[in-house]
């Protein structure tokens, strides 16, 4: 796993993410892949996270971080119907599952601190966006 932090865009998934945003090329249906198996893969994991956040962003629930400040989110933005938004919330349910997610077995090998500041954050996250929903 390629991860520098806990947060959202800290890891190599996410950074993948936000290029193809940043140069016009995301579009959901290019990451299906990485959430079609019955146990999420570490790439979904990572993306779930990065999604749920550039969500909340892109729907003004909360501020952009310095990763994403200069993005276009319009077009993102536009993506996000109520199913997709519904969508990401069981991923990211699935990335905190410590039965189903790879992301999350890989953050409890990291050691329990680590795991319980990546777990909180994307939690918070995760209830943010079921509210909005």
């Amino acid at each position: 796993m390629g991860t520098w932090g806990t947060g959202p865009f800290d890891n190599d998934g996410a950074a993948d993410l936000l290029g193809e945003i940043e140069d016009g090329t995301f579009s959901f249906d290019a990451v299906e892949w990485a959430f079609d198996d019955g146990h999420l893969t570490t790439d979904g994991g990572e993306f779930a996270g990065a999604l749920i956040e550039l969500a909340l962003i892109a729907l003004e629930a909360r501020d952009p971080s310095e990763e994403v400040a200069d993005l276009d989110l319009d077009d993102f933005r536009a993506a996000l119907t109520p199913d997709r938004l519904r969508w990401l919330v069981q991923q990211g349910e699935r990335a905190l599952s410590e039965e189903s997610s790879e992301v999350y077995e890989l953050w409890a090998d990291a050691g329990e601190d680590e795991l319980e500041e990546w777990r909180a954050a994307t939690a918070r996250s995760l209830t943010e966006l079921r509210e909005l929903v």
